[in-house]
């Protein structure tokens, strides 16, 4: 039920993020291409994308820490025994909950102080700018604890490995999924 439903937020949040990237592309192309050809432009253009950009941005920082695909400094870990990475584990996820915890703050403050602000062009409040520090404060803590609970459990291997090491246990096992038995070793007929 509860990784039903994870799957079911990051798959929101990757929608949210190809529709984002999507609006920006289409918006700044067709402002460069209004501006050059018709000397035009779209008026919300700038304004709209400079707003889909952050929300982007922090929504892909949530996505790739549920996925364990950030940048990550792993020489320590590799060092070290496995009780003890998991010890750098958990600590690693405190610091970032305390993070968390600084974001949805500063975020909340942000937010209540902008309420009355608004973008010249676009109208809506700045608040839809500073609110994405209290969403991702917010949606950060999610991964972020299940990452230290598996670590607590003993099923860290895929918290510390880089992108490199799944991509060769990917090719191994391909490799040996497509391996087939030499014909030398087939009787004569």
């Amino acid at each position: 039920m509860v990784a039903k439903l994870a799957r079911g937020v990051v798959r929101g949040f990757e929608i949210l993020i190809v529709a984002s990237l999507a609006l920006m592309g289409i918006l700044v192309f067709g402002n460069v291409v209004l501006r050059y050809a018709f000397n035009s432009g779209i008026a919300v253009s700038e304004e709209l994308s400079r707003l889909l950009f952050v929300w982007l941005i922090f929504l892909g920082a949530v996505l790739a820490s549920a996925r364990h695909s950030h940048i990550g400094f792993d020489t320590l870990h590799r060092w070290v025994g496995p009780r003890a990475r998991r010890g750098l584990i958990a600590f690693n996820g405190a610091l970032i909950l305390v993070g968390c915890v600084i974001f949805i703050v500063g975020g909340w403050q942000q937010t209540t102080i902008n309420l009355g602000n608004s973008y010249p062009v676009l109208g809506i409040s700045y608040a839809w700018l500073y609110g994405v520090a209290l969403v991702f404060g917010v949606a950060l803590i999610f991964p972020v604890c299940n990452n230290v609970l598996q670590a607590l459990r003993g099923r860290d291997d895929d918290l510390t490995r880089d992108l490199g090491d799944r991509i060769e246990d990917l090719a191994e096992r391909i490799e040996h999924e497509t391996a087939r038995p030499s014909r030398s070793n087939k009787e004569p007929s």
